[in-house]
């Protein structure tokens, strides 16, 4: 396995694990290792929580993911990288979907869902992968792997302070697995898998381990949020990161179209202009609002 490490952030994806300084993309458990892992837009708050039941529909949705994949090495592209295999969390949605987290099923080259009490692996594919918010839809063809599944619905932001409940499968466990915490936080945060995207991101006190990837983090009966990320217990305890309903809302909405656009990058570097001397060098009054574009990126689309 291996983990990388962007400020001591330890990442889920599915595969091994590997320190350096800059955050690469989060891994999802092996499920042979014994390793363990280590102020919100206004309007559209969900009530106060109530945690979900783990006989509740939730069994009925959580689905199991292995991923046989091989990573490229973009050094030398010619070189094709090691067999891997990591497994992460999903949940059924409408339409017969399942969603996941990208780094689960990201350079896959094999799909397997399983159901909590069926013995069953049903082969899968990937139908949407959106790499800068870390999200992915998949599809299962056999007809008897969604027989008796409940879609789950999305519920809206979770207050600060409010319970919630983390689904998956830690450390590769064949069981669901179900933990509880409260929202610490709601912040634009570093999206880990691509290492350049900020996105909305909501930390909780519920731990997120490998095999956590890509499970729906639950109240009130809804899913308000898909695990991810979290820091290593070196560096801090119990803190990790779910992607909030908005992203996945503006995920869901984008690929109707039959692909996925991404979110929009002006490519731009700005910086605030705070010196008065500076203002006055460059003509702007002490009245003005805005930024100063520092760089363009060369063949960002406000390049040229």
């Amino acid at each position: 396995m291996r983990c990388a490490i962007f400020l001591s952030l330890l990442l889920f994806c599915a595969g091994e694990v590997r320190a350096q300084l800059k955050a690469t993309p989060p891994v999802a458990a092996d499920p042979n290792a014994s390793v363990p892992a280590a102020t919100p837009p206004a309007g559209n708050v969900a009530p106060p929580a109530v945690p979900s039941r783990p006989n509740g529909p939730i069994q009925k949705s959580l689905v199991r993911i292995t991923a046989t994949d091989v990573e490229p090495d973009y050094k030398a592209p010619w070189n094709s990288g090691g067999i891997q295999r990591g497994v992460g969390a999903g949940f059924m949605i409408e339409g017969a979907r399942i969603m996941t987290n990208a780094h689960v099923v990201s350079n896959s080259r094999y799909l397997t869902v399983e159901r909590d009490g069926d013995p069953n692996k049903y082969p899968a594919s990937v139908l949407f992968v959106a790499n800068d918010c870390d999200l992915a839809l998949i599809e299962v063809a056999s007809p008897d792997s969604s027989k008796n599944m409940v879609p789950l619905a999305f519920g809206g932001i979770p207050e600060l302070e409010s319970t919630v409940s983390a689904y998956g499968y830690p450390i590769g466990g064949q069981r669901m697995s179900v933990t509880t915490g409260i929202v610490s936080r709601i912040d634009f945060q570093l999206y880990t898998h691509s290492s350049i995207d900020q996105h909305l991101a909501i930390q909780i006190s519920a731990q997120i381990n490998p095999g956590n990837s890509g499970g729906p983090v639950m109240q009130n009966g809804k899913v308000v949020g898909v695990a991810f990320q979290g820091y290593s217990g070196d560096v801090a305890q119990n803190v990790g990161y779910m992607i909030p309903t908005p992203v996945i809302k503006h995920f869901l909405e984008d690929i109707k179209d039959g692909r996925y656009d991404r979110y929009m990058d002006l490519s731009i570097g700005t910086f605030n202009l705070l010196n008065p001397a500076h203002r006055h060098a460059l003509g702007v009054g002490d009245d003005d609002r805005g930024v100063v574009v520092s760089t363009v990126a060369s063949a960002g689309v406000c390049h040229g």
